[in-house]
C-alpha cells in the first residue's frame, strides 16, 4: 500500500495512525508526501533515465541563484523581466507537465520566448549539476512511468492500493501522475 499526502505534518500523521492500526506492519507500507514519495522513487530508478542517485533538490534560494545566472547566460535582463515571473511561469508549466520543449513550441509572444530561453537553458543546468527541483520531482517521475513502462509495472505489482489524502485537493497534474502510477502499461 501506497499513502500519499500533501503535507509532512498530515504523513507523520497517517505513518502514526497506520502504526496504531497494523503495528509493526507499517514498515511494509509507504506513506509520505508527494514530493518525497516521487524522491524515493527517483533515488531508486533515476539512473535508468539519467539522474544520479545523489542527486540535489534545490529549494527556493537554490533556484533563485540559478535561475539569476541562467537569465545572464541568455541575455535577459532581470530588471525588465522579474525572476520571480519567470521561475513563476517555468513552475507552472512544470505543474502542466509541459518540458521546456513543449513549453518552446507551444510559445506565443515575446514573453514566452523570453521564458523558454531562461526554461531550457535551467534545465540543462540542472542536469548537469545533478539536480532537481519540487517541480521536477512529479514531472521527472510522471516522465519516467511513461516512457519506462518496466519502471511502471515494477511499482504498479508494487503497490496493489493507493490511498491519496485530501483527493478532491490534487491538482490536474497530480491526478495525471496518479494515473501513470496505478494504470497498468498495455
Amino acid at each position: 500500500i501506497a499513502a500519499v499526502t500533501f503535507t509532512n505534518k498530515a504523513a507523520k500523521e497517517m505513518k502514526e495512525r497506520l502504526h496504531g492500526l497494523l503495528g509493526p506492519t507499517v514498515k511494509d507500507m509507504t506513506a509520505s508526501t508527494f514530493h518525497a514519495f516521487c524522491a524515493m522513487l527517483l533515488r531508486r530508478e533515476g539512473e535508468q533515465i539519467g539522474l544520479s542517485r545523489e542527486f540535489t533538490i534545490y529549494d527556493d534560494s537554490d533556484q533563485q541563484a540559478l535561475f539569476k545566472r541562467c537569465m545572464s547566460e541568455v541575455n535577459v535582463d532581470p530588471k525588465r523581466f522579474a525572476i520571480r515571473a519567470i521561475q513563476s511561469a517555468i513552475s507552472s508549466a512544470k505543474s502542466q507537465l509541459i518540458d521546456a520543449e513543449q513549453f518552446g513550441k507551444a510559445s506565443a509572444n515575446y514573453w514566452d520566448e523570453i521564458v523558454h530561453r531562461v526554461y531550457e537553458r535551467y534545465q540543462l543546468l540542472m542536469a548537469r549539476n545533478s539536480a532537481v527541483d519540487f517541480d521536477d520531482l512529479l514531472f521527472k517521475v510522471y516522465s519516467m512511468l511513461c516512457d519506462r513502462p518496466d519502471i511502471a509495472t515494477k511499482y504498479q505489482e508494487r503497490y496493489s492500493h493507493l490511498m491519496v489524502d485530501e483527493f478532491q485537493d490534487i491538482s490536474e497534474s497530480r491526478m495525471t501522475f496518479i494515473r501513470a502510477l496505478i494504470d497498468k502499461v498495455n
